[in-house]
Formats: structure tokens, C-alpha cells, sequence
């Protein structure tokens, strides 16, 4: 039986630069982690993605942690049914380890390059490097504009907002999904990642993957401003009191926000269903939560502004798009310079290796770890 892959992204291209959620990849309990350390085009994702494939054919769900600069690429793997990470230990998510030996080690793939050939690359790799720095600069200040004015459409939104139906929603919810639970002597575990992603391909997500095993859907819709986020605020915290842990899935753009919750427990997704992360996953008993409803439709919005702020919103948004995009070409480009001086062969050894390594720990911990 093939093992089941679930998608996230661990780190995201938001409004206030890079934002990483690297420490929730996997936490104390980890058996052991590897981290690999290498220049770009080195093979550190497609050195996960070849263990990722063995391990799955051997029946282990896994979890894929995807880049969001290069979403074909991985920035991390874990096998969770033995507790083994395998991390991208470099910039702009640098690892370095926390407990040597006992829990982690680096794999360098930089011990597979030719030096004397590198040097070469010097003046070429080094002004790469600064234009892919502007680059993301130039992004990121996209980005942090285009948020700016999605508060804009917010507070138009809010004019009308009617927090005593947000909160009689809240409540419904609540009990619909907890019922009369009391609060646990120990709180809900919550881990924290993204589900989408800013990419240079555009807006990305992995909701159907996330919620592929959920056996109840809560879709909510609305506009900016209706309160979405804050609900789901309430319904963790709900949840965590109950003893229920959490997967706690933040805004791609603005990643103080939440924008979806995953309950283990109760194989329940609660999603904010909206451009550009509207949920098309496998029809399953859904409750809709529309917050729109939320808004007086006696209030008048100023129907101009709203439009105003969605097409300038979306213009700085796809701006930024644009500059991961020369940001990634640029990045290919400094992957030529490595591929070429790299032993793949030796690479391919070390992996069979830490496969070998990887199913040890399997046995060890006996048949309970499929």
C-alpha cells in the first residue's frame, strides 16, 4: 500500500518579507533530523523527493514541505509515523542544528562539488546572488503595499459590519463542533504552517491534500472585513481548551491572520473558502458559513471604492508576483553554475545510505510505526 503525501508550505512570501514557520515542521518528539546543507542546484530537494518516493512504496504517509520561491522544489520532508525530518538547512530558512548527535546532523552535499571548479563560478554566483536580493526586496515592498490597501477594502467592509451576528455565528459553531466539552487538564497541542503560498507562478495552495481525509467541512465565505479570521481565532482557542490539537494554517500575505483549521481528532476541515484559495477538495458533509450576513445591507459601502481597492490591490499583488518571478530566473540561473561540478553519483550513495539508516530506526521502533 502506497503511503499518503500531504502538502504544506512551511515558509511564505508575505508582506512583511519572508515569514517562517520552520520550528513547526516537527518539534521535540523528532527521532532524528537531518539537515542538508548545499549551494542551489546541489540536489537537496530532489534528494528528499527520490527518499520520499522508497518511503512511500513502503507504505509510510509522508508530509512534503514546499518551497514557496520554487514550489516544484521541497524545503523539508517528514515521515511522522517514526518521527524523522529531512530539512533545507539554507538561507532564507537557515538550520542549524539544536541538539547534535543526539537528535540532528547536517548532510553537506557541498562535499560533492569540485572546488577548484566553483571558484570559477565566483564573480558570476556572487552578482546572481545580489540581483536575487533586490529581487525579493522589490517583492516584498509589492507585497507589504498590497496589504495596505486590502485593509483599505476592509474598512470600507467594516462600515456595516454587525459584530453580535459575527459572534451568535461563532457560538453556533462552537457548538456544533464541541458541543458542551469542557476544558482538558492539558491543552490542545496547535501547530502552525501555511496552506498556500505566494509563488512566481502565482498564488498556490494545498488545501485538498490537507483536508483529503477530513470527514466534515467548515467552508466559510464573505468578503474582507466580515470577520473570517477572527472566527476561526475563536474556534482555536476553543478547540485548545477542549484538548483538541490543531493544525492552525496562516494567511499567505498577511501571516498574523489564520485562514484554515485542521482538527485530527475530529476529521474536521474549517476553511476560508475565497480568491485565491477557494476550497474545490472531494464533496464531503459541509456546513457553508456565509459572513457576509454579517454586513447591514442597510449601511451603504461605497460600492466605487471596493472596486477601486480590488483592482489596485490586485495590481500590486501581481506586481510582486512578477518580481519572485525574475527572482527564480535569476535563481536558475546560479543552479547552472553548480549542476555542471556536482558528483550525483556519490550524492546517490549518500541517500541510499540514509534510507538504509531512516528504515533502522523503523524497525526499531517495530510494526506500530506504519
Amino acid at each position: 500500500m502506497t503511503g499518503r503525501i500531504r502538502h504544506f508550505f512551511a515558509g511564505g512570501n508575505t508582506a512583511q518579507g519572508f515569514y517562517s514557520f520552520y520550528d513547526q515542521i516537527i518539534g521535540v518528539e523528532a527521532t532524528r533530523i537531518f539537515i542538508i546543507k548545499g549551494g542551489p542546484g546541489v540536489g537537496k530537494s530532489s534528494f528528499m523527493k527520490a527518499l520520499g518516493e522508497e518511503l512511500a512504496k513502503r507504505g509510510y504517509d509522508l508530509e512534503y514541505h514546499h518551497c514557496s520561491s520554487d514550489p516544484n522544489s521541497l524545503d523539508g520532508m517528514v515521515i511522522p509515523a517514526i518521527k524523522i525530518a529531512f530539512l533545507d538547512g539554507t538561507a532564507p530558512h537557515i538550520v542549524d542544528p539544536k541538539y547534535p548527535g543526539c537528535v540532528d546532523e547536517i548532510l553537506h552535499l557541498g562535499d560533492y562539488w569540485d572546488e577548484r571548479k566553483m571558484v570559477v563560478e565566483k564573480v558570476k554566483v556572487v552578482g546572481l546572488t545580489q540581483d536575487i536580493g533586490r529581487q525579493f526586496a522589490r517583492a516584498y515592498r509589492y507585497l507589504a503595499a498590497a496589504l495596505h490597501i486590502y485593509h483599505d477594502w476592509e474598512a470600507v467592509n467594516q462600515q456595516a459590519f454587525i459584530p453580535g451576528i459575527a459572534n451568535q455565528k461563532a457560538e453556533t459553531l462552537k457548538q456544533e463542533l464541541f458541543g458542551q466539552c469542557s476544558a482538558a487538564a492539558v491543552p490542545g497541542r496547535q501547530r502552525h504552517l501555511f496552506a498556500s503560498a505566494i509563488t512566481p507562478a502565482g498564488p498556490i495552495n494545498y488545501l485538498d491534500s490537507i483536508f483529503g481525509k477530513a470527514a466534515r467541512m467548515v467552508i466559510l465565505t464573505g468578503e474582507p472585513g466580515t470577520g473570517k479570521s477572527t472566527l476561526l481565532g475563536k474556534l482555536l482557542a476553543a478547540a485548545v481548551t477542549c484538548g483538541l490539537s490543531a493544525e492552525v494554517l496562516h494567511c499567505a500575505l498577511d501571516p498574523g491572520k489564520i485562514e484554515h483549521l485542521w482538527l485530527p481528532e475530529l476529521k474536521t476541515g474549517i476553511t476560508t473558502s475565497v480568491w485565491p484559495h477557494t476550497y474545490a477538495g472531494p464533496v464531503k458533509p459541509a456546513l457553508l458559513v456565509d459572513m457576509d450576513e454579517t454586513l447591514d445591507p442597510v449601511v451603504q459601502r461605497s460600492r466605487e471604492w471596493i472596486e477601486k481597492d480590488r483592482r489596485e490591490f490586485l495590481a500590486l499583488f501581481n506586481a510582486g508576483v512578477e518580481a519572485l518571478g525574475e527572482a527564480k530566473c535569476l535563481h536558475d540561473k546560479i543552479e547552472e553554475s553548480y549542476v555542471p561540478h556536482m558528483d550525483f553519483a556519490a550524492i546517490d550513495a549518500l541517500r541510499q545510505r540514509v534510507l538504509e539508516r531512516v528504515l533502522s530506526y523503523a524497525n526499531q521502533l517495530g510494526p506500530s510505526s506504519f
